[in-house]
């Protein structure tokens, strides 16, 4: 019953965020106004589940069986949408469409690996800071998963309220960030979770968005108006970051 009543708050406390800049972009130059119409990162992790033996290899993956939870957050590591207790038959990338930014395919370092060095390339420089500002979510992540134990455990009870337990968790780690943000674990980065760094292929031309009721055509124009903004961003931040680097200098290898 406590854990039904907790649900019940996910309107009050999972919500999505004001169309006002977050303060965590407009405060920091690495991300503004290149992220000014970001309103929040998207990405899954995997919590531990027990399920009838019949429905394990549907959940079966590299990690062993777990229910994959999809999330969005805002900068400031709040969820503000939960999707949990699926499985996918496809590639875990994300491509560039219709409302999201992908990184360039293809770029492949750790976040910590450029630590001070210079980017080489405004695809690096787009990545770098791309995957500084997604890395809030891996935090938000670690977070959660530090908190509440559960989440790390293969919890002995029906898979639907295995399910209705991460959604729980993920109301109460906001209600907790928005009454004390001041918290410890939430500003502790030990408990930040890395990010894979996976390369994936750049040519996402055969990927259809099935949530739009479009034509390959346009579906395909959408993309490619996406990949347009994307490169505009990458340009700007570019030209920027050799203007106070470089002496306006914007040779790239």
């Amino acid at each position: 019953m406590v854990l039904q009543a907790i649900i019940c708050l996910r309107a009050r406390y999972l919500r999505q965020t004001p169309n006002d800049i977050p303060q965590e972009i407009v405060n920091n130059s690495l991300y503004y106004p290149y992220f000014k119409d970001c309103i929040g990162m998207i990405d899954e992790t995997h919590v531990d589940a027990m399920l009838p033996i019949n429905l394990v290899p549907c959940f079966q993956g590299r990690k062993g069986v777990t229910q994959n939870v999809l999330a969005a957050c805002t900068p400031n590591k709040l969820f503000i949408y939960v999707l949990a207790g699926k499985y996918y038959l496809c590639d875990a990338g994300y491509p560039t469409i219709l409302g999201f930014i992908s990184p360039y395919r293809g770029v492949r370092y750790h976040l910590k690996e450029h630590s001070g060095k210079t980017s080489k390339n405004r695809k690096e420089l787009l990545y770098l800071r791309h995957s500084s500002l997604r890395s809030k979510i891996e935090s938000a992540f670690g977070t959660l998963k530090n908190r509440f134990k559960i989440l790390c455990a293969k919890p002995h009870y029906p898979f639907p309220m295995q399910i209705d337990i991460v959604l729980a968790c993920t109301v109460l780690h906001n209600f907790v960030v928005t009454m004390d943000p001041s918290d410890e674990q939430f500003n502790d980065d030990d408990f930040n979770e890395d990010i894979d760094g996976e390369v994936a292929n750049e040519n996402d031309n055969s990927l259809i968005d099935f949530t739009q009721n479009q034509t390959q055509r346009e579906q395909t124009e959408s993309r490619n108006k996406w990949k347009t903004l994307r490169d505009d961003i990458a340009w700007a931040m570019w030209v920027d970051y050799y203007d106070k680097y470089n002496h306006s200098v914007t040779t790239e290898t």
